[in-house]
């Protein structure tokens, strides 16, 4: 992907009609954005059920310990930490239409090479496919969201980026679920295929969108594009510390996203053990838990829609500092609840139909719904007093430093869980999570009561 370039702007003839509110009818009339969505789909599916297949081929080849699939989630965090804004300074002085294609042939590429790791019985092979397909991701993703401002009416903005996140969001819910259903089609050993069949269809997609280069990207000799690069990635950097040093005058919004922090760590960390709790007390093959486990994520997901919903439907006038210490305990009473599941049976429920439903894994699933929805409780009134409170003009800076706080965060608490499941077990991991989650929430809302009828900004 060039970044010496010449101007070649392709954008859709209708984008300068005059600002009007348009609804899905007006926006599926467009077909470069049809082309975008379509690719965007197919590309959030594959990027999902990779996870699983992952999971799946290191316990399959590797052993089902947890810490093994720690490792795995640091190898798709560390470029999330290390490239996801600066990917941005590149991904500005690319063709737009190039770079979504590129990407998704790139990641393709990396997915067929998973054979060579399996065979070479290599798992830093599989982990280095993992970083590389991660890596590659880092600069798809800013691509495709600023390609939609390209390709649209700006009556048409809002309805656009409603589609795309609530296509995201779905892609969470439904994508780490189509997992074990594509294993049990292709089998282990081709299902990577599949993924790679994934990414070429989104490839194929994205060449039926018309955005080349940005409009504001000027011809210039090649010297000149370089000290633009380098003065980006200064203003890059200047603006991270200035994001920082915002943070450290206003404790305020910090403790808020030190919040997040902890919610985060926290989901990310469940998802791990969800892999060991599954092995241990669900199903009694370790490779079916491996496939299997992103149920209880899918299911955790669609709580965490619940919460949403119930938020913006019932739960608007409460207090958000009620809505996120009750979230809190919410999510530390349901990872203590979990610890019960041992105490069930593990009979079939329908053993015709649905043969893996036994009580065990439908106590757990409802659980995990639970547990989504106590997360909701804590991200969703969050993370709007932070938009509240941040200035509008120090908003991107902040909320660069709060995404990469988020994800470096979650690395610790990953390795911890992982190698506490192996060393502990499962269950004791999960009253030592639950805990402290239990007393940050009761402690939270007990205070806050104290102080009686205080601005909510000092107080949570």
């Amino acid at each position: 992907m060039p970044t010496s370039v010449t101007p070649s702007v392709e954008v859709a003839p209708e984008i300068n009609d005059p600002v009007r509110t348009e609804g899905y009818r007006d926006l599926f009339e467009n077909k470069t954005f049809i082309a975008l969505w379509i690719g965007q789909i197919f590309s959030q599916i594959a990027d999902r059920i990779i996870f699983v297949v992952f999971v799946t081929l290191i316990v399959a080849n590797f052993g089902p310990q947890g810490s093994l699939k720690s490792f795995l989630y640091v190898a798709f965090t560390i470029p999330a930490i290390l490239l996801t804004t600066a990917a941005g300074v590149f991904v500005d002085r690319w063709h737009r239409k190039r770079t979504l294609v590129t990407t998704n042939l790139l990641r393709a590429c990396i997915v067929a090479l998973i054979p060579l790791a399996i065979k070479s019985q290599s798992l830093l092979g599989l982990y280095a496919c993992a970083f590389g397909i991660s890596a590659v991701t880092q600069f798809f993703v800013p691509a495709e969201s600023a390609t939609i401002p390209m390709i649209t009416k700006p009556a048409q903005l809002l309805v656009a980026n409603s589609l795309f996140t609530t296509t995201m969001m779905g892609s969470v819910i439904f994508g780490f679920a189509l997992g074990d259903p594509l294993i049990q089609v292709f089998g282990l050993r081709n299902v990577h295929w599949a993924i790679v069949g994934l990414f070429i269809l989104s490839a194929i997609a994205l060449t039926f969108v018309r955005a080349g280069y940005p409009v504001s990207l000027k011809l210039a000799p090649k010297h000149s594009q370089q000290e633009e690069l380098k003065s980006a990635f200064h203003k890059f950097w200047d603006e991270m510390q200035e994001g920082v040093t915002y943070l450290r005058e206003e404790p305020v919004v910090f403790h808020k996203i030190l919040k997040l922090a902890v919610l985060f760590s926290y989901v990310v960390a469940m998802c791990i053990l969800f892999i060991s709790f599954a092995g241990a007390y669900l199903y009694k093959d370790p490779a079916i838990a491996a496939q299997k486990f992103a149920w209880i994520i899918t299911f955790s997901g669609i709580g965490m829609v619940v919460g949403s919903l119930s938020i913006g439907r019932w739960l608007r006038h409460v207090p958000r500092g009620k809505l996120v210490y009750s979230g809190f305990i919410i999510v530390g009473l349901g990872l203590l609840a979990l610890t019960a599941t041992k105490f069930l049976s593990q009979h079939s429920i329908f053993p015709v139909l649905f043969p893996y439903l036994d009580w065990r894994v439908l106590y757990a699933h409802t659980v995990a719904i639970i547990l989504g929805v106590g997360a909701a409780l804590v991200a969703v009134p969050l993370q709007s007093v932070l938009h509240e409170l941040i200035p509008e003009d120090k908003r991107g800076k902040v909320m660069g430093v709060q995404f990469t706080l988020l994800s470096a965060c979650s690395t610790f608490p990953v390795l911890i869980a992982g190698v506490g499941a192996d060393l502990i077990g499962v269950m004791p991991m999960l009253i030592i999570l639950g805990i402290p989650l239990l007393i940050l929430g009761a402690r939270g809302l007990y205070y806050r009561n104290k102080c009686g009828n205080v601005d909510y900004a000092s107080t949570w």
